[in-house]
């Protein structure tokens, strides 16, 4: 009876591991940064009652009104790095994303995948990773004096796509350049 009951538990934590997206697996790790804001935060800022005067002010309140979830996560540690490859891969996969552009040059390798929307630049989710190549030091890409080896960006929600690389650009996230380029060549 205590076998049965060992390979039980055995059974139902990887169950458990397995099923964590690898937000939730790496949250409190120290190898990684991890930014995430929940539905209810992006629900109340869009029921902010703040009149703007400029129109850029009140296109991003819009814009991030539209957002169900956001999450980014970013670490140097090679097996972290391969960790979220591997669920990328397994979320391109299970989720039946598209490929919407993929980038290489000598820095780094920049893929993105969506879920279509309710249009043609609507998606209902996004994912980027970015990883860059180890030999790339001398412009290795840096947050608050840690190296990055990988960075994985999941936005969920009515995300309309001509909008969505202004809210990298001003949370300053790698990969927001490549994001432009993604939602140009969405639109031809």
């Amino acid at each position: 009876m205590k076998n049965v009951t060992l390979v039980l538990i055995a059974f139902f934590s990887t169950l458990v591991v397995s099923g964590q997206s690898i937000f939730e697996r790496y949250a409190n790790s120290d190898d990684v940064s991890l930014v995430s804001i929940s539905p209810k935060m992006f629900k109340m800022l869009g029921q902010m009652s703040i009149n703007f005067d400029d129109s850029e002010s009140q296109e991003y309140l819009e814009m991030v009104s539209s957002i169900n979830n956001f999450k980014v996560l970013i670490s140097g540690n090679d097996e972290v790095s391969t960790e979220m490859l591997k669920w990328v891969n397994q979320e391109v996969s299970s989720e039946d994303l598209e490929e919407l552009m993929i980038i290489k040059d000598p820095e780094a390798d920049v893929s993105f995948y969506v879920k279509e929307g309710k249009s043609e630049d609507y998606v209902e989710k996004l994912l980027m990773y970015v990883t860059e190549h180890s030999g790339s030091t001398k412009n290795a890409l840096e947050i608050n004096g840690r190296n990055i080896e990988s960075v994985l960006l999941l936005l969920e929600g009515d995300i309309d796509l001509n909008k969505i690389s202004k809210l990298t650009d001003q949370m300053n996230l790698p990969g927001g350049n490549q994001l432009k380029k993604a939602q140009q060549k969405k639109s031809l």
